[in-house]
């Protein structure tokens, strides 16, 4: 049945789109933006010559009106702004475009409280329970997308190194995969390991929107947990960003990001990065061998990492049209990526690897299509799609065994590699094809319809000149999933009162090979599976404003998380593919309080959201010896309350506080071991009250016109945890995660009206040992100077 009907959304969705371009009219359109390129949403348009002719615009600054061809007189307004005239003419035979920038009266400001609310207000106004982060004021900063993202309470990052490393992300107690990344709405998850919010750099991104436990259809996520969503720029405007920092450990960044608009519609973006760390920071506590390789007692502190590098690069080019008759934005897209990542040690940080490495590549081709306005200016459709390959690749071709000193021992067998098994150079190839289709319906005033589509396909080869035996992957292994959605748009009473239902349809089908570690018979060791899955999701999200100052929100969702090729597939190394795994399911639910106020020149603005996760079906990793895999086990309850205050002073100073608590419990732990006092205790090796605090100040005017200074320092506190349990044996000889505490300062300078910047940046300042992960040190005490250059025409 789900098939039936996902077939049928497409063939109505391709309808709509031929009847868009047959129904395509003669109009004005445009965008409203202030002098820093940001939209003004509900702002003013107005035809002179034609009375009650208007328009005001929408959330992202856009206006579009429907009149007779001729001359007129266009005029746009906003409180706080200086009204904009222009006289403009308009035919039948094509469309008029405008991009009008509108100056602050300085006048008029001076008696206005009320402005133009951000993106980022608008966002977090929205029903669902969603948090954003603008990163203007980070851009000349020398962060990731990862590094921004641990600022927001109920998100917590755990990684296993430095620069590239591999890292869990944790919003709300649920974790790794049940999390989906995306940027600008395309997931992540067909990127590989090359294009990753641990070298995703901030200069490239406007906002990041995480959307917590209730996900919006127009994402088209099977997430469980929730979503991330990166907001690259936006803004047809002319401008070009360029950056480089440098800094300890031998890390170097560059980023470069521009694009181009003509007067007549045509577009060229270009975004690209390079990352480069040798990650060669110290770490303590390491065990003294002797030449056979047995612990001689003896510890060892300040010993430095040394085959630990990383780099990845990314570009991406996008060009095409935008205001055309045809379409609101016609691009045609190619993204190209790869890193290649030393590997310093395994889980266990006292066995160090000297030659083992990964390298990931991508390629990817996109086209990306946008009309509004259509049948009598109340639908319009959203189309994505793209074709890739994603490149995966292990070599480990040395039989010799290193110290933590660079010293080694060639192996008797020299058919080994550095973990001891065969030598391989295992690579895996993933065809992938992505489709995502969007459609809203205006049915009136206070109420809108809106339908969603995603495809996502994935086909894996594996293939390794090195190895003897069978190779993983060797038969296709194949992942196909389809996500349906639906939901309605309700505002009633001014607005003050705004719900969304929705429903998801799941459909998932895969296919590939089970392989039975413990048998050494091999017509019984390799088994075909095919797997099918169908399921419906469903849920809400409401929101009512007392005030402008008091908002309460509230969000439920039943929904489902498909497994991905790497839990399905394995690696074709330690870990083993599993076919069979169902997908996990969650019932989520959020309630939230939002303030905002102005007293006198502070500014102050409150948020707390407490929160229920009930899930089952979890995927979790499971050890088979030497290999492990994932299985479909615990069932988990995780409850919690979040909160955060923001301030602000005059426009200068300001101190950001927030926190987490959160209890995570497994709820079939006890039964399953037959041990009543198991029963629903907390899941150890899991964060369970972490926060961090920000204060700071931003000075402008202090040595020239149109120049600042901006100063902060930064806090991040992690509870000490248990690895394995928080209530089994000895609380004196459980191994702990210990208690955290870190700083990181930073003071930037920046003139001639953000054209030239500078900032210099110290981590982890006060030098404190940090451990994520048991026993895996992180990054000691680091420096880094980042010069950006950035130009535009706002005009």
């Amino acid at each position: 049945m789900s098939v039936v009907i996902l077939r049928k959304s497409s063939s109505l969705f391709f309808l709509l789109l031929y009847v868009m371009v047959c129904n395509a009219q003669s109009r004005v359109t445009g965008v409203i933006l202030d002098q820093d390129s940001n939209p003004i949403p509900e702002a003013s348009i107005q035809i002179l010559e034609l009375q009650n002719k208007g328009t005001v615009s929408d959330f992202d600054g856009k206006f579009n009106l429907e009149i007779p061809s001729g001359s007129y007189t266009l005029q746009a307004s906003f409180v706080g702004f200086k009204k904009y005239i222009k006289k403009i003419v308009v035919n039948n035979s094509k469309t008029t475009s405008l991009t009008i920038v509108l100056q602050e009266d300085i006048k008029e400001l001076s008696d206005v409280i009320v402005k133009a609310k951000s993106n980022a207000q608008n966002t977090r106004e929205k029903a669902f329970e969603v948090e954003v982060v603008q990163t203007k004021g980070l851009k000349n900063v020398s962060v990731d997308v990862n590094s921004i993202l641990m600022t927001i309470p109920g998100v917590n990052v755990r990684q296993r190194g430095g620069l590239g490393a591999g890292f869990d992300f944790s919003l709300n107690g649920l974790s790794g995969k049940q999390v989906k990344f995306f940027i600008d709405g395309v997931p992540l998850e067909n990127f590989g390991s090359s294009l990753s919010l641990n070298n995703f750099p901030a200069t490239l991104v406007e906002r990041a929107e995480v959307y917590k436990g209730v996900v919006p259809i127009y994402l088209g996520a099977d997430a469980l947990g929730g979503a991330v969503n990166i907001i690259t720029n936006q803004r047809k405007n002319d401008f070009l960003d360029v950056s480089y920092d440098i800094g300890s450990f031998n890390t170097h960044r560059a980023t470069i990001n521009g694009q181009y608009y003509s007067k007549k519609g045509f577009a060229v973006k270009v975004s690209s990065f390079y990352n480069y760390s040798d990650n060669d920071y110290k770490i303590d506590g390491i065990e003294i061998r002797d030449e056979l390789g047995n612990d001689t007692g003896i510890r060892r502190d300040n010993v430095r990492r040394f085959h630990d590098a990383y780099n990845s690069q990314m570009i991406r080019v996008e060009t095409g049209f935008v205001d055309k008759k045809f379409a609101d934005k016609l691009l045609i897209g190619i993204t190209a990526s790869a890193n290649k990542n030393e590997i310093q040690h395994p889980i266990d940080p006292q066995n160090p690897f000297g030659e083992v490495f990964t390298e990931n590549d991508v390629i990817k081709a996109s086209v990306t299509f946008e009309k509004a306005n259509l049948l009598k200016e109340k639908f319009k459709v959203k189309l994505y799609a793209s074709i890739g390959q994603n490149n995966d690749k292990v070599v480990d071709t040395s039989a010799r065994k290193y110290d933590w000193f660079g010293n080694f021992i060639e192996r008797g067998d020299q058919n080994l590699g550095e973990l001891e098994f065969s030598k391989t150079l295992f690579e895996f190839k993933d065809n992938t094809h992505l489709i995502n289709a969007y459609g809203s319906y205006k049915i009136n005033d206070w109420s809108k319809f809106n339908i969603n589509y995603t495809k996502n396909y994935i086909k894996r080869k594996g293939e390794d000149p090195a190895r003897i035996g069978r190779i993983p992957f060797n038969d296709p292994h194949i992942i196909n999933k389809n996500i349906f959605g639906v939901s309605y748009d309700l505002r009633l009473f001014d607005a003050t009162w705004n719900t969304t239902l929705f429903a998801k349809g799941y459909l998932l089908n895969s296919e590939g090979i089970i392989e039975d570690s413990f048998t050494t018979v091999e017509a019984d060791r390799f088994t075909k599976i095919e797997n099918t899955f169908e399921e419906l999701g469903y849920g809400f999200a409401s929101t009512y404003k007392f005030s402008d100052h008091v908002q309460i929100k509230g969000s439920f969702e039943k929904t489902f998380r498909i497994p991905d090729g790497y839990e399905v597939f394995g690696d074709g190394f330690l870990l083993k593919s599993n076919p069979e795994l169902l997908p996990e399911e969650s019932y989520n639910a959020n309630l939230g309080v939002l303030l905002n106020t102005d007293i006198n020149k502070l500014k102050l603005r409150f948020d707390t959201n407490v929160f229920l996760r009930e899930s089952e079906n979890f995927v979790a990793i499971r050890s088979e010896g030497i290999f492990s895999r994932f299985y479909n086990t615990a069932a988990a309850r995780s409850t919690g309350v979040e909160g955060e205050i923001r301030t602000l002073y005059n426009d200068i100073l300001f101190l950001d506080l927030n926190a987490t608590y959160q209890n995570i419990i497994d709820r079939n732990v006890g039964e399953n071991s037959g041990v009543d006092f198991l029963k629903n205790q907390r899941i150890a090796n899991i964060p369970y009250l972490f926060g961090n605090a920000r204060i700071g100040c931003n000075l402008k005017d202090i040595f020239s016109t149109n120049d600042q200074i901006t100063f902060s320092w930064g806090s991040y506190y992690v509870h000490d945890y248990p690895l394995t349990s928080f209530v089994e044996g000895d609380p004196n000889e459980r191994d702990i995660i210990p208690e955290q505490l870190s700083h990181n300062v930073q003071l930037g300078y920046s003139f001639k009206k953000g054209t030239y910047n500078i900032s210099v940046q110290a981590r982890n300042v006060t030098d404190e040992r940090v451990y994520d992960n048991f026993e895996i040190q992180q990054p000691g005490r680091a420096f880094y100077v980042k010069l950006r250059y950035y130009l535009t025409n706002k005009n």
